[in-house]
């Protein structure tokens, strides 16, 4: 540069200054961008953690109510009275929807109204009396409900959750009845122990079985200032689970094992006669279609341990279902072979509760006994009356002798006198009344006249309850003439009027008929090889037969031609209900064969059920629960669905299930 020469400015100055300040300005915006997310997701964490916390409180809720309903603050209305009279006409509007054997009832629509006849107010309870609506005191025997709910679960402390850190939340429930009904927590014909049910002697334990919708809102109360207390609502459905004894066709303790052309449907013996549209010895099928009283749904085969099926043409009209909970290591688990045939699903299910087993209480009966023996005599008919005392005077009357015949003869002896029940004894209260005869043309002097031969009449120990049953050794036909057994109970059917009757073992033979009835022989009529005998006649109906309990300490064996509480001319009538064997025996406890039909309900808890060989017309009405069930050889099962209502076991309430409204 020359002496005096400016100094060039350079063209590139303060460049520096502007990038310094550029990147403080990007680090500034980062660090605020730093700061600001930071922030989001501190109050995101915060707001997460804080709605997790209020859930949790409205659940507490839930879990409070739950709490609630299985402690001794609160008290369901009572199951209905043995009248059955206008039950809680003041409270509750009830109707059954089981009569006979026994009375039960339910309320209909979406929710159960109170209190008194034109109620419209749902059963509610709520954050005050004011809200709720719940049947008083003096209904409950004594427990105030209400007072109770609103101590418990919607006040302070009980409805108060703390985090230990110096928050905390509350909730406020309100649970609505949605579903009442009863139901019977025992074994239809076996005495429930410590039951309170005027009726447990007979086995009837009835129950309220409730379904709560059970609302619950937490709300939680920050301890860092938050100016907004969030809530959560929490819906759940709280109820019980029953599972009734005689809810499948064919259950195993054990095992099932289906195999052959065998097959299962449903009906309901309180719509009638079944009807599949064709004969007893099919089932009603999606391919063949339905009949005026048979599906082919509802009639589920289970096992607490596994089912075994094989076979390419069996039918089951249900669902099959396995526990994997067998009562030993011969048991199997899961399901085997093939679910082609199975109309509904092959999953797993809750584990049926041990039945009765009355062993030690038919050994203290004095089982095995071969006395009295029941033996129809050959082409003969055999009645055993039961409860006499109700039939024929307080005090034990005697069993009269069929009068006269269809066709107006007389009915004498051989010396032409005519019969009256004098033979028999005159202080028991069953009797055992056994006879042949014949009809007798030309006599002297008179009309023709039937004839009796083989006259018996023996009385029978026992009163017919549960614990005090009337006692008979082996029944027993296996002449090779038809045979005719009836059973012939009270002449009019109440809640619980079952006839118990204890054996030592039934065998039927190939050609004989066992019947249940209300009526007493108007005639006489010998055996009727596969059908329903008309002596006694007419058969029962559904609403006129009376309940049997039939208690076998060993086994019950049906073979060739013959028929237990079976009725041809009107197929499922009687009900099976009105029929129970407990058979107390082990290895093949009961046995079908041929053409073997039976109407019942049937539990072998000991031992095993085998069904086999059935031709065309055999067959199984109702349910049978065994240690183990093989079904083979074209034998169908056709369950009864009222069956479920007769017999079971009630749990205690649980969740059934909860969600949180998305709104």
């Amino acid at each position: 540069m020359a002496i005096g020469q400016q100094p060039r400015k350079r063209d590139d100055c303060g460049v520096a200054l502007i990038l310094v300040l550029l990147a403080i300005l990007v680090l500034t915006m980062l660090a605020a961008a730093m700061v600001f997310s930071a922030r989001t997701e501190t109050l995101a964490g915060y707001n997460y953690r804080i709605a997790t916390q209020t859930e949790y409180v409205a659940r507490a809720g839930v879990q409070a109510a739950l709490n609630f309903l299985k402690s001794a603050n609160y008290e369901p209305l009572p199951p209905t009275s043995f009248s059955g009279t206008s039950p809680y006409s003041s409270h509750y509007t009830i109707a059954p929807y089981q009569t006979l054997p026994v009375l039960l009832y339910y309320t209909g629509g979406s929710s159960v109204v109170c209190c008194g006849v034109g109620a419209i107010n749902p059963v509610v309870l709520g954050k005050t009396s004011g809200n709720s609506n719940f049947p008083p005191s003096s209904a409950t025997g004594g427990t105030d409900v209400v007072s109770n709910w609103i101590t418990y679960v919607n006040s302070s402390p009980h409805n108060t959750v703390n985090d230990g850190l110096g928050g905390s939340g509350t909730f406020t429930v309100t649970a609505t009845l949605v579903d009442y009904h009863t139901v019977n927590n025992g074994f239809f014909g076996v005495v429930s122990a410590g039951c309170s049910d005027p009726l447990a002697g007979g086995g009837i334990c009835r129950k309220p079985n409730e379904t709560w919708l059970v609302k619950s809102v937490g709300t939680w109360n920050s301890n860092i200032g938050s100016t907004a207390s969030p809530t959560v609502e929490v819906d759940a459905t709280i109820a019980p689970m029953f599972l009734p004894y005689f809810g499948n066709a064919l259950y195993g303790l054990c095992n099932v094992t289906m195999h052959g052309n065998v097959c299962t449907d449903a009906y309901n013996s309180n719509s009638g006669t079944y009807s599949n549209g064709g004969g007893i010895g099919a089932c009603a099928s999606t391919s063949s279609g339905t009949g005026s009283n048979a599906q082919p749904i509802g009639a589920g085969v289970g096992s607490n341990g596994g089912v075994t099926i094989s076979g390419a043409a069996y039918s089951i009209g249900g669902n099959v279902t396995y526990a994997n909970q067998g009562t030993s290591s011969a048991c199997d688990t899961g399901f085997t072979g093939s679910a082609s045939g199975v109309s509904g699903s092959v999953l797993p299910g809750p584990a049926i509760p041990s039945p009765p087993d009355l062993t030690a209480t038919m050994k203290s009966w004095g089982y095995p006994t071969t006395s009295p023996a029941v033996n129809p005599p050959s082409g003969g008919v055999t009645n055993v009356y039961l409860r006499a005392d109700l039939l024929f005077g307080s005090t034990g009357g005697k069993p009269p002798l069929p009068g006269i015949a269809a066709n107006g003869d007389a009915v004498e002896d051989s010396s032409g006198t005519p019969l009256a029940a004098t033979t028999c004894p005159s202080v028991f209260t069953a009797y055992i009344e056994s006879y042949t005869w014949s009809w007798v043309s030309g006599k002297k002097g008179g009309p023709s006249y039937n004839l009796y031969s083989n006259y018996t009449c023996t009385g029978v120990s026992g009163s017919g309850t549960g614990s005090s049953p009337y006692l008979l050794g082996d029944v027993t036909a296996t002449s090779a003439g038809n045979q005719t057994l009836n059973f012939i109970g009270p002449n009019f059917s109440v809640e619980g009027s079952a006839s118990v009757v204890a054996m030592n073992s039934i065998d039927s033979g190939n050609k004989s008929t066992i019947n249940t009835s209300n009526v007493g022989p108007s005639f006489p009529t010998g055996g009727a090889a596969m059908n329903y005998s008309p002596s006694p006649s007419p058969p029962p109906s559904n609403t006129a037969a009376p309940a049997f309990v039939m208690d076998v300490f060993t086994s019950v064996s049906l073979g060739g031609q013959t028929n237990l509480n079976y009725n041809a001319a009107t197929p499922g009538v009687p009900s099976p209900m009105f029929l129970t064997v407990n058979i107390m025996g082990t290895g093949t406890a009961l046995s079908m064969k041929g053409q073997a039909q039976l109407d019942g309900t049937i539990n072998i808890p000991n031992g095993d059920a085998s069904l086999g060989g059935s031709g065309a017309s055999g067959a199984m009405f109702g349910s049978i629960l065994a240690k183990n069930i093989d079904d083979g050889g074209n034998y169908p099962v056709h369950y009864d669905v009222s069956a479920k209502s007769l017999s079971g076991q009630l749990f205690i309430s649980q969740v059934v299930s909860v969600t949180r409204p998305k709104y």
